[in-house]
C-alpha cells in the first residue's frame, strides 16, 4: 500500500522501518518543525525528520499547524491508501479522514486504558505489571477509535519509561505490519472500546518531579523509574534541588519513628530516607549544576548525616 507516516519522536522509527521492509510504498514524512535544542539553543530537527532525511525519503513537511488548507492539499497530492501517526499531534478531521482507508495510529498502552500523551509513563508510575501496544483507526476522539489488534507485553519490576519505551517500539513496528495486512486485505475487524475501562495519560508537567515524601516507598520508586528523562523526580536540601537519578524500596522492615524525608541510614550502597510508608534507598544523585553521582559520594561531601532532612 501507499502509506504517508506521520511522526516526530524516535519511537516512530522501527515502524517507519516495517513499512518498507514490508513492501508498502512510503510516499511522505509528516513531522513536527525544526525547533532550538541544547544549552546553544541550536535549530535542530525532529528525531523522525533526521531519519528521514538520512534514508532519502520525499517529501518530508513539516508543517506548523495542521489545520490550513494547503496541509491538506499537499498530503492528498502524496496519493496515500492509509496515514499511519506515531507519538504526534492531534489531527483534524480534514486530515485523518483523506486517505481512502483511514488513519491509523500506533499507540503505547492497552487501550482503552491510559489514552493521551504520557502512556508508557503512567502505567509506570501508577505501578501496573502490563501494559502494550494497540493499533487502532483514528476517530475525532482522542484514542477512541476502532481497535484492529492489541499486543501484550510485562512491565519489569525495575523497568525504566526508556527501556520500556524502546520495547514498545519494536512490538509497535510489528503490531503495525499485521494490522495494515489485515487491512489490505479487507480483513481487519474495527472493535468497539469499552469506555468504562477508560483512563487517561495525560503530559507530564516538571512539579511532578517534586518528590513527596509522605508517599509510600513503592509509589516514589515508580516515579522514579516513569520520569525518566523527563521530569526527573527531585528534592531539596536547605534550598539546592537534587535529582534522584536512581534508587529503590528499602527492605528494612522494622518500625517507622521519623518524619517522612528523614535520612535514617548511610551506607556504601547510599543513603535510605523515610517515607509515608517504607523507606526509599537513594543510590545515585545529580546535585544541581553538577554531574550524576554516586549517592554515597554525595553524602560524604555535602556531610550528609542521619537526621537530616529533605524536603
Amino acid at each position: 500500500m501507499r502509506v504517508v507516516f506521520m511522526g516526530s519522536a524516535g519511537f516512530g522509527i522501527p515502524a517507519l522501518e516495517a513499512l518498507t521492509r514490508n513492501g508498502h510504498v512510503v510516499t511522505g514524512i509528516v513531522s513536527t518543525p525544526a525547533s532550538r535544542q541544547g544549552r546553544g539553543l541550536a535549530l535542530a530537527d525532529s528525531p523522525m525528520t533526521a531519519y528521514a532525511k538520512t534514508k532519502g525519503f520525499d517529501p518530508i513537511i513539516t508543517p506548523q499547524t495542521l489545520g490550513a488548507d494547503s496541509v491538506a492539499e499537499e498530503l492528498r497530492k502524496m496519493a496515500a491508501d492509509v496515514f499511519v501517526v506515531v507519538a504526534f499531534r492531534i489531527l483534524p478531521k480534514s486530515i485523518f479522514g483523506i486517505p481512502r482507508l483511514g488513519t491509523f495510529n500506533i499507540h503505547a498502552s492497552l487501550l482503552p486504558r491510559y489514552r493521551g500523551p504520557a502512556p508508557i509513563q503512567r502505567a509506570i508510575e501508577a505501578g501496573e505489571n502490563e501494559t502494550g501496544i494497540t493499533i487502532f483507526k483514528i476517530d475525532a476522539g482522542i484514542d477512541t477509535g476502532g481497535i484492529v489488534l492489541s499486543r501484550k507485553t510485562g512491565i519489569g519490576p525495575k523497568e525504566t519509561a526508556p527501556q520500556l519505551g524502546e520495547r514498545l517500539s519494536v512490538l509497535g513496528a510489528q503490531a503495525l505490519a499485521e494490522a495494515l495486512a489485515l487491512v489490505e486485505s479487507n480483513a481487519a475487524v474495527f472493535a468497539t472500546q469499552d469506555a468504562s475501562r477508560a483512563c487517561g495519560a495525560p503530559k507530564l508537567a516538571k512539579a511532578e518531579g517534586r518528590i513527596n515524601w509522605s508517599d509510600a516507598a513503592p509509589a516514589i520508586f515508580n516515579k522514579v523509574r516513569a520520569f525518566k528523562p523527563f521530569p526527573g523526580t527531585y528534592t531539596f536540601l536547605d534550598e539546592t534541588r537534587i535529582m534522584v537519578e536512581w534508587a529503590e524500596v528499602s527492605d528494612h522492615s522494622g518500625p517507622q519513628f521519623e518524619p517522612p524525608g528523614t535520612v535514617v541510614a548511610i551506607d556504601k550502597s547510599g543513603f535510605e530516607v523515610q517515607c509515608g510508608n517504607g523507606r526509599l534507598l537513594v543510590s545515585e544523585v545529580k546535585p544541581e549544576g553538577r554531574k550524576s553521582m554516586a549517592a554515597r559520594d554525595f553524602a560524604g561531601g555535602r556531610g550528609i548525616d542521619i537526621g537530616m532532612r529533605f524536603a
